[in-house]
């Protein structure tokens, strides 16, 4: 073969190892740009946790008793509150509403007029003789429905009691189905009822289904107007001071007291007390104390209790990070909190948070930023996030060495 032929050929297989190399090259390269690029995971860091104290709350030592928060159905603490006890003239409240459902009074008005009978006029008498509180009744007076309802709940007038459940009714005996109807569709199956007063020892509740029906009352303008009356005047009839003797004090704005003899003092109350700077509304009762006195000096002590146990606390802080993520060439980005929630809690609470951080596509919009969910008691906030940084596609000095560093591991 002639030199130049050699030649050539050397050339020629020089040519086609090149070309090898390139393409090679070329398909490395190309490989390795275009390779997956795997998601990136967040690591979630918890959230700081809330944390309030028990609640230590100072209940009366005699008979039973409960105190709640007026709306939902939390009941802060309470003692023997399922055991049926003679609630006195509590009754009278429930005399009060079963008679307004069926004659409802519109707005401020009084109602309707009702002239007092014969009948009426000699219940006072009936009553008084078995130690009864009672207001003159003469016949033929007009006084209106609101009045007797403020009759009742002021004064406790047991003879204005049954008149009004007569007129409204016609009967006893019909406003006592009416009251079990009433009861039976409010779900308080534990409060009976046995007369228009509270006189008979059979008219029974426990404290749980009290605090039930001290929320409606407190609910109801009439009743709960009345109760808070300090004096009463009605024209003919007399003036009268308010027998709970604590209203007014630690908060009480009503409801009403029951005394019997045999059973001792009881009081369906509803206050209004201040946590922190936030009004909150309270429920309650007490049955079984020595005296109404005794009551009032005990309500004191438990208000404060209670008011002692709320806590204001904060949901959140603003750049908190909840969750985390660093791409292997050096990209991070961050899920933070955007937003704090203030709010007032009652007793122990531990906070727990939940959020579904997702997993990030490199060089792509991460969307949305989920929301945190923060549990606490019986409440549920959520909390809006936002994204802070981005994980980009890595530059193609990091693609080209991976399938090296694959292959030996490094």
């Amino acid at each position: 073969m002639s030199p130049s032929r050699t030649a050539r050929r050397v050339r020629a297989t020089g040519m086609v190892a090149l070309l090898a190399l390139v393409a090679s090259s070329i398909g490395y390269t190309a490989y390795a740009a275009l390779a997956p690029l795997p998601a990136v995971a967040p690591v979630v860091l918890p959230l700081e946790q809330v944390s309030t104290p028990a609640p230590t709350v100072t209940l009366p030592a005699y008979g039973a008793s409960a105190i709640a928060a007026a709306e939902g159905e939390q009941i802060y603490a309470g003692r023997d509150l399922d055991t049926p006890r003679p609630i006195a003239s509590i009754a009278k409240v429930v005399t009060a509403l079963v008679v307004l459902a069926e004659h409802p009074i519109e707005g401020d008005g009084p109602g309707a007029a009702i002239t007092l009978t014969a009948a009426d006029s000699r219940l006072p008498a009936r009553y008084a003789a078995i130690n009864g509180t009672v207001a003159p009744a003469p016949a033929g007076a007009v006084v209106t429905q609101r009045q007797m309802i403020e009759l009742m709940m002021v004064h406790s007038a047991n003879n204005y009691a049954e008149s009004l459940a007569v007129w409204g009714f016609g009967s006893v005996d019909a406003y006592l189905a009416a009251a079990r109807r009433w009861l039976e569709a409010r779900g308080l199956e534990g409060i009976r009822i046995a007369d228009t007063t509270g006189f008979s020892a059979d008219n029974r509740a426990t404290p749980r289904d009290l605090v039930s029906l001290a929320r409606i009352a407190a609910a109801d303008p009439v009743v709960a107007t009345a109760s808070a009356r300090r004096t009463l005047t009605v024209a003919g009839i007399g003036t009268y001071e308010n027998r709970n003797l604590a209203l007014g004090t630690a908060g009480i704005t009503g409801l009403k007291t029951g005394t019997l003899r045999v059973v001792g003092s009881n009081l369906l109350f509803s206050g209004t007390v201040t946590a922190g700077e936030t009004p909150v509304d309270v429920v309650g009762v007490v049955i079984g104390a020595p005296d109404q006195a005794t009551i009032a000096r005990d309500l004191r002590r438990l208000i404060a209790s209670v008011v002692d146990d709320y806590h204001s606390i904060s949901i959140g802080e603003p750049g908190a990070v909840v969750a985390e993520y660093t791409a292997p060439w050096g990209d991070t980005a961050q899920l933070v909190v955007d937003e704090t929630v203030d709010d007032l809690v009652w007793g122990e609470v531990r906070s727990v948070a939940f959020t579904s951080a997702p997993e990030v596509r490199p060089g792509l919009d991460a969307g949305a930023a989920p929301t945190l969910i923060v549990r606490y008691g019986d409440r549920d906030v959520r909390l809006d996030l936002r994204w802070v940084g981005s994980i980009d596609e890595p530059p193609l000095t990091w693609r080209l060495a991976q399938p090296i560093a694959e292959l030996t591991g490094g």
